[in-house]
């Protein structure tokens, strides 16, 4: 039996999935804020948001989570690794409200139900398959 690397998981498609949603959650969120702490005559271009260590966080974030995209995409059929990955759409509104105190109208946390419901419908027949394999 040939022994498993010690990592073999950490580069498990569905787990860089996973590590993507988080890290582009975590970037919207690091850029939101470095945003909210910036200001002066040019900064409704965002450019002065550029000054803020948040948002340098939220770029190292965002290119952290597009190599783990990269790596994704090379195992994963697309269909099913963008479908999987649009769990960010349920993390970034929390997030925000956790972190940042937004609020979330009610309409909105309906649309976060149908996203996790549709993601258990995807994720089910792909767990299947998986298993076979």
């Amino acid at each position: 039996m040939i022994p498993r690397p010690v990592y073999s998981w950490f580069f498990n498609a569905y787990f860089q999935i996973g590590l993507g949603a988080f890290s582009v959650t975590a970037s919207e969120l690091l850029m939101k804020a470095g945003a909210n702490h910036t200001t002066g005559p040019i900064s409704w271009l965002g450019f002065a948001a550029l000054a803020s260590g948040w948002t340098w966080l939220g770029i190292i974030c965002y290119v952290l989570s597009f190599i783990s995209w990269i790596h994704v995409l090379r195992t994963v059929p697309l269909g099913i690794a963008y479908a999987m990955i649009n769990f960010a759409h349920v993390l970034i509104p929390l997030g925000s409200w956790a972190f940042l105190h937004e609020t979330i109208s009610p309409l909105r946390w309906c649309g976060i139900g149908l996203v996790v419901g549709g993601l258990l419908l995807i994720i089910g027949p792909v767990a299947e398959v998986e298993a076979k394999l």
